[in-house]
């Protein structure tokens, strides 16, 4: 389901962060008063100076080549707030965590949110999609998105929230349920973007970019202080792209503009003010096509890649997005330090589409296929505010970072679509009859579905980091409401539901000699099942996820290099499945569970000062361990699941000598076979494809091209159903040419 954000509900969020706000002001200052401005073992923030208290200047700001204020150098992130929502070493956090940083997207030539995370481990995906960066996978599970802490608007697969991957700082992979800290999701993992946000420092950048498909670039990033005491910088991102699709006689096209402004008028003290705008053209480049021809014999022979299944005169994609909203911290004291992140977020969307629905029952010849025509308007509105009350103190020889937090959000959703059968396509004789909007009011048409929802959602959680010598003991619990109304509004019927749950989180780090960090945690989640109509009468509680996961981390301590090794194994409870004992379907029962355990091996960083690399390795098991139907003891074919994947990266660029400055890179991605179809009846192979860089650097200017499945191998990357199987990307090269001054 799908909702957004309302004027009153956002008014009372507001107004509950600012009492949260004074009331942490309050005790703060009776802290101060009772014990003076230092208590022991109290530890300023990482980001202030030592010794820094409110009323001071700013300090003077230094800027190291390649350095980064989270301490990512290069490939190798060592500090994030995603993993605990408290800035803390990547070695202190309790739960594998996987960031990819600005240099790891421009290594590998990302072009979106799905290359940019091919070389982590057990990330997988349907293929390139203008629609959609989120059709696919990790540790069995969708991904929730969130974009600078706070999610993103929850959609249709087809109206997902992009972000155009030049606009990216990072992106963290928190694997295992994220619930204690970020509410309702799936136990798979989250994926939290981090955008080029102002910060003070001077940057001056303009990108160009040519490639297949007709694709032409041109991005800039500018950014800078405003007054000479640094108070007041700004930044100001922007992309427009023009291009082809993939398959298809349509355009792709690309708008996308992220202006921010920071004021930071004391050590103590900065909102920083963020708003981005995004309006993509196009058409679903993504098609369905059947096992017969892909995966399964055809006596025609094999379906072409670049067969398109829409229609030429109907077929189209709009979609507009745009969010503005702020992330203010103070810090009182040594001891507390107030943050309240707010964004409101809008996406809209009109696409017309005609799609492959399998093999044409009235054509023994299994030369045609089956289409459906849809016209869908969804809208998605979302308000968010996150208030939190950090503070650092100790208590003996035991350190503490206690985190309170509250957190509301609330979307509405409106979505109206339209659906008939569409015209048949001779899928080896192309010939395309038009498609109009009068499909829908003929005798095909299956009619208009018109809903318009909204869901609320509250939470508060508290958070210990205990740190005693070696030892870093993580524990956190979190209560959350939801409230879900839904309007049909072509049947004028309604339904109201209620939720809540608690997730909590436990884990222990020892941190040891030479850079090892071994850690083990247990932590659960919940997600909301909206709308499903019981056999014993009311609705669907949330599913419930838990992991219990074991790992271990080295950062050699001369090298800018991170490994990482996990083993997990997730549950996820309360799963919908059908009702035996229902003979007309209406109705389910939640006792399905899916099981999800694996092995997760990453290494990335600097192997020597010339040569860097990204290898990743996951084994994983991933079962509808109980249901009703077909698909028990069988793998879920809804996204992606192979039971292996592998992947290296190498670069070796030259520091010294005639040839400073070049570098070449190379890559390899494997994967092997994979369920199809709910019953697994469907078998999709393995494949390997490879893909190339080379690139140049001076002072000011860097030049590359980056090419993907360098070999232009065809292959299935997996299949939904024997009507619905999806090709892998084919071969794109992507010139660029970036100068920074």
């Amino acid at each position: 389901m799908e909702w957004a954000t309302g004027t009153r509900r956002n008014a009372i969020a507001a107004a509950t962060g600012i009492a949260f706000y004074a009331a942490a002001a309050g005790y703060a200052h009776a802290q101060a008063a009772a014990q003076g401005t230092q208590t022991q073992g109290a530890q300023p923030d990482s980001k202030t100076q030592q010794g820094a208290t409110p009323g001071d200047t700013l300090p003077a700001i230094t800027v190291n080549a390649g350095s980064e204020g989270d301490g990512t150098v290069g490939l190798v992130a060592k500090r994030s707030a995603t993993g605990t929502k408290t800035d803390t070493p990547i070695n202190e956090i309790p739960q594998t965590i996987n960031v990819i940083t600005a240099a790891q997207m421009e290594q590998t030539g990302a072009t979106s949110i799905n290359e940019a995370l091919r070389y982590t481990p057990g990330f997988s995906s349907y293929g390139a999609d203008v629609r959609s960066d989120w059709y696919s996978a990790l540790r069995g599970f969708t991904p929730s998105v969130f974009q600078d802490g706070l999610q993103v608007p929850n959609t249709l697969n087809l109206a997902s929230w992009r972000v155009d991957p030049y606009m990216i700082d990072s992106i963290t992979i928190l694997r295992g349920p994220t619930s204690v800290l970020y509410g309702q999701g799936d136990p798979g993992a989250i994926v939290d973007i981090q955008s080029k946000l102002a910060n003070g420092e001077r940057v001056r950048q303009v990108e160009m970019q040519l490639g297949d498909y007709a694709r032409k670039q041109i991005a800039f990033d500018i950014g800078d202080k405003i007054d000479k005491d640094g108070t007041l910088s700004y930044r100001f991102v922007g992309v427009g792209r023009d291009g082809n699709s993939l398959t298809g006689p349509h355009a792709e096209q690309r708008v996308s503009f992220a202006p921010s402004i920071k004021w930071q008028p004391t050590a103590s003290t900065s909102l920083t003010i963020a708003a981005s705008y995004l309006q993509d053209w196009g058409d679903a480049s993504n098609n369905f096509l059947p096992a017969e021809g892909t995966v399964l014999p055809n006596p025609n022979g094999k379906i072409s890649p670049d067969l398109y299944t829409g229609d030429p005169t109907y077929s189209y994609y709009r979609k507009k997005e745009w969010s503005v909203g702020y992330q203010f911290e103070h810090k009182f004291d040594p001891i507390w330090t107030f943050r309240q992140n707010v964004r409101w977020m809008h996406l809209s969307l009109d696409q017309g589409a005609v799609w492959g629905a399998g093999l044409d029952a009235s054509d023994p010849t299994q030369q045609t296929m089956s289409r459906y025509a849809g016209l869908f308007q969804p809208n998605y509105s979302r308000f968010d505010v996150d208030n939190q009350a950090q503070a650092r103190f100790g208590t003996g020889p035991v350190e503490h970072t206690l985190l309170l937090g509250f957190e509301y959000n609330r979307q509405n959703t409106t979505d109206s679509e339209w659906l008939a059968q569409g015209p048949s396509l001779n899928m080896y004789n192309r010939v395309y009859t038009p498609v109009s909007t009068a499909i829908f009011a003929g005798p095909d048409s299956y009619g208009q579905t018109n809903t318009r929802s909204s869901m609320d959602s509250f939470g508060v959680y508290a958070q210990d980091q205990i740190k005693w010598q070696r030892w870093v003991l993580t524990l956190g619990g979190r209560q959350d409401w939801s409230n879900t109304k839904q309007d049909d509004l072509v049947a004028g019927t309604q339904f109201k539901q209620d939720d809540h749950a608690f997730s909590g989180r436990a884990g222990l780090v020892f941190l040891g000699d030479y850079g090892l960090s071994p850690y083990v945690n247990y932590a659960t989640s919940f997600n909301p099942t909206v709308g499903v109509k019981l056999a014993g009468g009311g609705l669907a509680e949330p599913t419930k996820g838990k992991q219990i996961e074991a790992g271990l981390r080295w950062q050699p301590p001369s090298k800018n290099l991170m490994l990482n090794a996990a083993v997990y194994q997730i549950n996820q409870t309360n799963v919908v499945t059908p009702d035996p004992t229902d003979p007309t379907n209406t109705f389910s029962i939640q006792t399905g569970e899916v099981r999800s355990r694996g092995i997760e091996l990453s290494a990335v960083g600097k192997v020597t000062r010339n040569v860097s690399v990204i290898a990743a390795y996951v084994y994983q098991d991933v079962k509808n361990i109980k249901a009703n139907d077909d698909s028990l003891n069988k793998w879920p074919v809804s996204i992606p699941l192979p039971r292996q994947m592998a992947s290296l990266w190498g670069d070796w660029t030259w520091h010294t000598g005639p040839l400073t400055g070049l570098g070449l890179g190379a890559g390899i991605r494997y994967q092997s076979g994979l369920a199809g179809a709910y019953d697994n009846s469907l078998y999709v192979p393995s494949y390997t494809v490879y893909d190339a860089a080379i690139h140049y650097d001076t002072r000011n200017w860097r030049f590359a091209v980056n090419a993907q499945n360098i070999f232009n191998r065809t292959f299935v990357s997996g299949c939904q159903s024997t009507s619905t199987c999806f090709y892998g990307n084919p071969r794109t090269v992507v010139a660029t040419a970036r100068y920074d001054w």
